[in-house]
């Protein structure tokens, strides 16, 4: 339903109750942006009994971020219900504590010991797979490259901010168990949110096993927690401000967020490098010369490799979430129009960054756009890690991670895409996008 338009009954939904809920749903990417085309900056949509109100212009978008009428807690509070079980009390309770916390923790200027330790970790794992590639007397060795990127992270991120060997890293067959629940958990995220249980067993069977993993591992935990704040791994950090019984489900709720977008996005960044030889032979050039020159990788490491940074911002821009969302409070204006209380109101990251007046040929592949970005600041136009109170509390450490990880695999590999770049999944809204076809890659040793 269009803010101040009249609109055929399709759009108005022929139930009232679904609304365009089922168009919405068969490709809602597209659909949220052919509304925007036919009904201007800001338009309503109802969707299963929700009025979705979005915002479309980037002049606006400081009404969504910064506007005391909207609120980001009462946006999200029952998906959160859903997805782990946290309580409405509980969660209002404990929320903006946990994003403070997290925050705090991983904040800029507390990043340098983590990009040591990734450093040996992601490399342990990588030679790994430089490794087998070895025993073949250095023939091409084929992968899946989302299969090996997503084996690769997990272990060292978890080991990282979790404690090494706290999560199942360290046992492969229990990882591979820990792997399959939760790219159960992670792929259906969306629809958990949603959707009655009755039609997400498999899902519910997948969140119940984490579930049962973290009451074991917060009962270790709270048990070693160091006096000393500043030796405490972000987990221990966690439950050190966690005042209730729910430290299992929010524990469960910071694994996603540490697993589900930055890993993602690494596998987009080197799918982007490995399609464009330029860009391929720029970025070896660089990592290449510097990570010979430099053993460890530090921050300074880092700042030398200005150009792989530009293409994971590059990534990022391209597979960015289709929504943000906050519920409305206080009735308020945008463009003449009266937006209630009640709406939940919109913003979509993945048509933003593709707004030709911000970013000219939006579709295009193109790191050099990023090369006069200042290092910790970004246009207002990219929104890929929210804004406002709630920005994304762990941005700039997975910025870290992804740079790091990035850079070894093109020192260490030389890599062949089979099928080229697959297609990105247009059914999901939350969190980054999905590939929709496998990746299988062809590696062979750095030359």
């Amino acid at each position: 339903m269009g803010i101040g338009k009249k609109l055929p009954p399709f759009y108005s939904g022929w139930i009232p109750w679904l609304g365009c809920a089922l168009e919405f749903g068969k490709n809602p990417l597209r659909f949220i942006n052919l509304m925007g085309h036919k009904l201007g900056p800001v338009y309503t949509l109802k969707v299963a009994g929700e009025r979705m109100t979005f915002l479309t212009d980037a002049k606006d978008f400081h009404n969504f971020f910064q506007s005391t009428n909207v609120d980001f807690q009462k946006a999200v509070q029952s998906s959160v219900q859903k997805i782990a079980s946290v309580t409405e009390e509980a969660f209002f309770k404990n929320h903006t504590k946990i994003h403070d916390t997290v925050k705090g923790r991983l904040s800029f200027h507390k990043l340098p010991p983590f990009c040591e330790t990734l450093h040996s970790k992601f490399k342990e794992h990588l030679v790994g797979i430089k490794n087998q590639i070895t025993i073949k007397n250095g023939c091409e060795f084929e992968a899946e490259l989302k299969d090996l990127v997503r084996s690769t992270m997990y272990k060292s991120i978890m080991d990282n901010l979790f404690g090494d060997g706290v999560l199942p890293t360290h046992d492969e067959a229990t990882f591979k168990e820990f792997e399959k629940n939760f790219l159960i958990f992670d792929e259906q995220f969306e629809y958990a949110a949603r959707l009655p249980k009755i039609f997400l067993r498999e899902w519910t069977k997948s969140k119940n096993w984490l579930l049962q993993m973290f009451t074991r591992v917060t009962k270790q935990c709270m048990q070693t927690i160091p006096a000393d704040v500043e030796s405490r791994t972000l987990l221990q950090t966690l439950l050190a401000v966690i005042d209730d019984d729910f430290s299992p489900n929010w524990s469960m709720m910071m694994l996603w967020a540490s697993l589900a977008n930055a890993i993602p996005i690494t596998f987009w960044t080197l799918c982007m490098i490995y399609q464009h030889p330029r860009v391929l032979e720029k970025v070896q050039s660089e990592v290449r010369q510097v990570l010979k020159e430099n053993e460890k990788c530090d921050e300074s490491t880092l700042t030398l490799m200005p150009y792989t940074r530009q293409c994971i911002l590059e990534a990022i821009r391209l597979h960015s979430p289709g929504i943000f969302t906050r519920r409305v409070i206080k009735e308020f204006r945008v463009k003449g129009y009266n937006i209630p209380v009640g709406d939940l109101l919109m913003v979509s990251p993945f048509w933003a960054h593709r707004n030709s007046q911000q970013f000219p040929d939006p579709e295009e592949f193109k790191p050099e756009r990023w090369e006069n970005i200042e290092k910790n600041s970004f246009p207002e136009s990219f929104i890929a890690f929210g804004g406002g109170r709630y920005q994304c509390p762990g941005r700039w450490f997975a910025l870290l991670e992804m740079h790091i990880y990035v850079s070894l695999f093109v020192s260490l590999f030389d890599c062949k895409l089979l099928n080229g770049v697959p297609d990105l999944c247009e059914l999901h809204l939350v969190g980054t996008q999905q590939s929709v076809q496998k990746c299988p890659v062809m590696l062979s040793l750095a030359k």
